[in-house]
């Protein structure tokens, strides 16, 4: 089946829109906190592998795809810790919608195989 021209424009604004959304999330963190304290916080290294990872996934390398899964998943089990202390916010349902985006597109079944998946559009190209 020959993919057309539309579906490859549209996965691969796909691919480069979600790296980039994952690289502004990433950047977000340190532009919005005071960083004149000099602390190092989890949520500092956490910033930073997302960074890392998405950098890799750009690059087309599949530890880039692990990490990204591994992150994600990460993701997901900070929102479920903050809504079992109670702490929950509406916020937090953008983030979980994100990182389980995250979590399928950049696994073994989907980004092989789906269009628009952010790295399923480099399968369907015709060389």
């Amino acid at each position: 089946m020959e993919t057309s021209q539309r579906d490859v424009l549209l996965g691969t604004i796909t691919w480069w829109g979600f790296h980039a959304l994952l690289m502004w999330m990433g950047a977000w963190h340190f532009l919005s906190r005071d960083i004149t304290d000099g602390n190092l916080f989890a949520s500092d290294l956490f910033a930073v592998s997302l960074i890392g990872a998405t950098a890799l996934s750009l690059l087309r390398l599949s530890v880039g795809c692990h990490l990204l899964r591994f992150i994600a998943l990460t993701g997901i089990l900070i929102v479920v810790y903050y809504v079992w202390q109670g702490k929950a916010e509406w916020g937090n349902l953008t983030d979980v919608a994100i990182w389980a985006y995250t979590f399928y597109s950049f696994g073994p079944s989907s980004w092989r195989y789906s269009l628009y998946s952010p790295l399923g559009v480099f399968g369907k190209l015709k060389t």
